[in-house]
């Protein structure tokens, strides 16, 4: 799964990635939680463009927000079923860039934060959809979700869920508005290769929600059981 994650790379480099038709702005984020703002990367018929997204789909008929949280990722496997999500995967999809997401080992004296990220040290390209949803007040909100498979090599030892990560070619296909056949899209739906991600223990400061900032990267003092 994906419950927690960074978004700390320059926005010039985001815009040169990513091919945007405009620039934005990005403040670093080291400690990105369920149901806040995220940046996510849309394909429209003149290019791609950032956009603030809420993370946690609300799909157009929910009354309100509070299951939003419930909602932070979709799991492909049958997602092409599923109500709240099979118009947005074939209609509303989108990439969610990342420095790098994080998981958890749980010992019997609390849970020890783990930063994934990429060999590269790239960006990481998470598959995501979005809908829209209206609130009371007449506000128009988009909401998102972020895919996830079975783990790879890499990943299992810590968690048996990961996120759908792209690469250039397959997210240029995920982000082309004009694909909306499944038969196109169910390949995209797969684990990264094994060997294509690095996994370090970091500080438990990062398990606080509130907390922000560069310490939440800072290399874990205690031994951790994993890797």
């Amino acid at each position: 799964m994906c419950g927690r994650f960074a978004q700390t790379t320059p926005p010039d480099e985001i815009v040169a990635l990513f091919k945007l038709v405009m620039g934005l702005e990005l403040v670093p984020r080291f400690n990105i939680a369920p149901t806040t703002e995220i940046l996510a990367i849309r394909g429209h018929a003149d290019g791609r463009r950032a956009h603030r997204l809420r993370w946690g789909l609300v799909p157009p008929w929910a009354k309100d927000l509070k299951r939003a949280a419930q909602m932070i990722n979709a799991r492909s496997e049958g997602i092409f079923e599923r109500a709240s999500f099979k118009d947005p995967i074939l209609h509303r999809r989108c990439v969610v860039p990342a420095s790098g997401f994080y998981e958890w080992e749980k010992t019997a004296t609390g849970k020890n934060p783990f930063l994934i990220q990429s060999t590269t040290e790239a960006p990481l390209m998470l598959a995501g959809i979005w809908s829209p949803w209206r609130a009371p007040d007449g506000a128009n909100i988009h909401t998102a979700s972020i895919l996830t498979v079975s783990a790879n090599a890499d990943m299992a030892a810590l968690h048996n869920r990961m996120p759908v990560l792209l690469d250039g070619e397959s997210m240029a296909r995920w982000l082309d508005p004009k694909r909306t056949d499944k038969n196109e899209i169910i390949p995209l739906l797969r684990p990264s290769p094994s060997g294509s991600l690095q996994i370090r223990p970091v500080s438990p400061f990062v398990n606080n929600v509130r907390n922000e900032g560069p310490r939440c990267w800072t290399k874990a003092i205690t031994q951790c059981a994993l890797f």
